[in-house]
C-alpha cells in the first residue's frame, strides 16, 4: 500500500489531488422502483431523482437510517423548511424547488468532499497517523458497530475473537456511509483521545422512528416536519472546520455544546474522524486507518427538549409518576415494539398515557391528510441494542398503518390500544394460571409447602406465555392492515387472543409432563385458608370469557384472582 503523502503546506497527510465528493460522487446504495438492482447515487441524484427510487437501501439498518437523517439535514438546511403542513403538503405532490437545491450545492459543494485537505466532510482535519507518536491512529472497523467497535461483543467483533486482526480496507463509498453511521450509532466508553471515556452519540440507543411512503421522494417529505429555527440552526459542513485544538478544548475546559437545531442534532460530530486514503496495488483509492478520538460532549439529553426534541425519538411516562421527564423508547431484548406500538401514537388516549409520539410520525400523518392521499402509511422503528456499553444486536422492525390511521387518528388510537390491553389481560392471567400450575405440581397437590422460588424457577421452563406473545405478532398486523374495518379487525383479534392463549396453556400442560396427574393438578380447585381458589384451567377460562366485553365501547380488563 502507498499512503498518500503529505503535502508540504497541509497539516492534514492528505494530497488535493485525491478527492471524493459526497454530492456528486455515488456512494447511498437505493433501490430503483423499476426493479433494478440496488445502485449507488450521490446526494444530489438521491434528491433530485427521488422520485425513482423506492428507498435507501443499506444492508445494515443503522446505515439505512443514518444515511436518512443525513438527507433530511441537508434537505432541511437547502430549503429552510418546510415553514408548515401545507408546505410540506406540497412538497410532496409536486416535488421539491430543484433550482433552490442547486443553488445551496453549488454554495456547499467543496465541505462536502470526504478528503478535502482543509474541510474534510464531518472529520476533524489535523488529526493525522503521526500525532502524538501515533496515539490517534486506529482501523477503520472503530466506526461501525456491528463490524468491529470496541463496543461490540464477539458475535459481531472479528477483532474481538481470537486470531482476528483485522486489516482489510475500504473504498471511499464504503468508509463514507460507515462515518455516517459511526456519527450516529458509536456507543460511549473507554477512549484515553481527548478523554478517560467518550460519550455515545446522542441517538445510538434509542428507537428511531421513519415513515415510509411509495417512493423515496414521499418519504423524504413524510419525515422532514416543519422546521423552526432555521436561522440559527447549522449542519455540520455548515461549521467551522473542526481542528484537534478546537476539540480537546471542550475536555480541557470541561464544555459543553446545545445543538443549535434539528440539522445540529441529525449531523452531530460525536467522534473526531479522519479518514486516511491510501494508493492500492491496483490505483485505487481505500481507507485502511483512521484518526479516532472523541467528538463534541453534547449538552442536556441525548434526545434534546423543548423545541429541539429529537424527531425520530418517542417518548415514554415514567414508571414513577412522582417523576415529570418521560424518557425516550428504546426496543428490547425479548419484546417487540408491537407490544408497545400505542407510544407511536397520538391522540386522547395516547396523551392520557404520557407518551409523546415521534415527530416524524406525527408529521407524516399530517401531511397525508392535507395533501388527501387516499392510502395509508408504513412505519420503521430502527435501534441497536446494547448492555452495560457493548453493542450485542441491532434490529427494524416495519408495520403497515391503514388508511384510518389518517382519517380518524384518535379511533385508530384507541382500537390499538383496546387491542393491546385485551392481550396483555389474557397475558397476564395465562401467566397467574401458569405459577398456579408450577406450584400445584411442585406441592403435588398441596401435598407440601411449596416454595416460592422453586415455583418461579419451575413457571420460568414452561414455554406458554413465550409462546403466546411470538403466536400474535402476525395476527396483530392483519389487525393493524384492516382497521379500515374497525370491527371486522376487532373480532378477529379477539379470536386469535383466544386461540393462542388456549394453545399456550396446552404448551404449558405438556411441559409439566401432560399426564393425568398434571391434568388433575390443572383442573382441580382448592380451598385454602377456608378462601377458594379456582383452578389453574379456571383462572385462564374466566379470562377469555370476559373477552366479549372488548365488544363493548369500555373494555375493561378483567380482574385476576389472586
Amino acid at each position: 500500500m502507498l499512503l498518500l503523502p503529505r503535502l508540504a503546506l497541509k497539516c492534514s497527510g492528505r494530497t488535493s489531488l485525491i478527492t471524493f465528493n459526497l454530492l456528486h460522487e455515488p456512494w447511498i446504495p437505493v433501490r430503483p422502483l423499476n426493479g433494478d438492482p440496488v445502485r449507488e447515487v450521490g446526494l444530489r441524484e438521491l434528491l433530485l431523482g427521488a422520485r425513482t427510487f423506492s428507498r435507501i437501501d443499506d444492508p445494515s439498518p443503522l446505515v439505512t437510517v443514518a444515511l436518512l437523517r443525513l438527507t433530511l439535514a441537508l434537505l432541511h438546511r437547502a430549503l429552510r423548511g418546510p415553514n408548515n403542513t401545507e408546505q410540506a403538503a406540497e412538497w410532496y405532490a409536486h416535488g421539491f424547488p430543484t433550482e433552490t437545491l442547486e443553488a445551496y450545492f453549488q454554495t456547499w459543494q467543496h465541505h462536502f468532499d470526504l478528503f478535502h485537505p482543509e474541510k474534510p466532510f464531518w472529520q476533524v482535519r489535523d488529526l493525522t497517523l503521526d500525532l502524538e507518536g501515533g496515539k490517534y491512529r486506529s482501523h477503520w472497523t472503530r466506526l461501525g458497530t456491528e463490524v468491529g467497535s470496541a463496543n461490540t461483543l464477539p458475535l459481531f467483533n472479528v477483532a474481538g475473537r481470537p486470531g482476528g486482526e483485522r486489516t482489510d480496507a475500504l473504498t471511499p463509498a464504503q468508509a463514507a456511509r460507515r462515518l455516517v453511521e459511526g456519527q450516529t450509532f458509536l456507543l460511549g466508553g473507554l477512549i484515553k483521545r481527548f478523554t478517560t471515556a467518550a460519550k455515545a452519540a446522542p441517538v445510538a440507543t434509542l428507537a428511531l422512528t421513519a415513515a415510509q411512503g411509495n417512493d423515496l421522494h414521499e418519504t423524504l417529505c413524510l419525515n422532514l416536519p416543519v422546521y423552526a429555527g432555521q436561522d440559527s440552526d447549522r449542519a455540520v459542513w455548515e461549521r467551522e472546520p473542526l481542528t484537534v485544538q478546537s476539540v480537546r478544548e471542550f475536555y480541557e475546559d470541561e464544555l459543553s455544546e446545545v445543538p443549535t437545531g434539528r440539522a445540529d442534532r441529525y449531523t452531530w460530530p460525536s467522534r473526531s474522524v479522519l479518514l486516511i486514503p491510501e494508493i492500492n496495488k491496483e490505483g485505487a483509492v481505500q481507507v485502511t486507518s483512521i484518526g479516532f478520538a472523541a467528538g463534541i460532549p453534547l449538552e442536556g439529553t441525548a434526545e434534546g427538549s423543548g423545541s429541539n426534541i429529537d424527531p425520530m425519538v418517542t417518548l415514554r411516562p415514567p414508571a414513577d409518576p412522582k417523576r415529570p421527564e418521560r424518557f425516550p423508547l428504546k426496543l428490547k431484548r425479548d419484546q417487540l415494539l408491537w407490544r408497545d406500538l400505542s407510544a407511536l401514537l397520538a391522540g386522547p388516549e395516547g396523551e392520557q398515557r404520557g407518551s409523546q409520539p415521534p415527530g416524524t410520525l406525527t408529521h407524516a400523518r399530517a401531511v397525508l391528510d392535507t395533501a388527501s392521499a387516499p392510502q395509508g402509511t408504513s412505519v420503521t422503528v430502527t435501534g441497536l441494542l446494547s448492555d452495560q456499553g457493548k453493542a450485542f444486536a441491532y434490529r427494524q422492525e416495519s408495520y403497515a398503518f391503514p388508511h384510518a390511521f389518517i382519517s380518524d387518528p384518535e379511533a385508530f388510537t384507541t382500537e390499538v390500544n383496546r387491542a393491546l390491553d385485551m392481550a396483555r389481560a389474557t397475558a397476564q392471567a395465562l401467566n397467574h394460571a401458569t405459577l398456579r400450575l408450577a406450584a400445584e405440581v411442585v406441592s403435588r397437590g398441596g401435598e407440601r409447602e411449596p416454595h416460592k422460588d422453586d415455583v418461579r424457577q419451575l413457571a420460568q421452563t414452561l414455554p406458554g406465555v413465550g409462546a403466546y406473545w411470538a403466536a400474535l405478532e402476525a395476527p396483530f398486523r392483519v389487525f393493524l392492515a384492516t382497521l379500515d374495518r374497525p370491527g371486522e379487525a376487532a373480532a378477529a383479534w379477539r379470536d386469535s387472543v383466544a386461540r393462542e392463549a388456549r394453545a399456550a396453556w396446552t404448551l404449558n400442560l405438556q411441559g409439566a409432563g401432560g399426564d393425568g396427574q398434571v391434568l388433575g393438578f390443572a383442573f382441580r380447585p382448592r380451598r385454602t385458608d377456608g378462601k377458594y381458589q379456582p383452578s389453574p384451567q379456571g383462572i385462564l377460562d374466566r379470562a377469555l370469557t370476559t373477552l366479549n366485553a372488548a365488544q363493548r365501547p369500555h373494555f375493561t380488563a378483567p380482574e385476576v384472582p389472586s
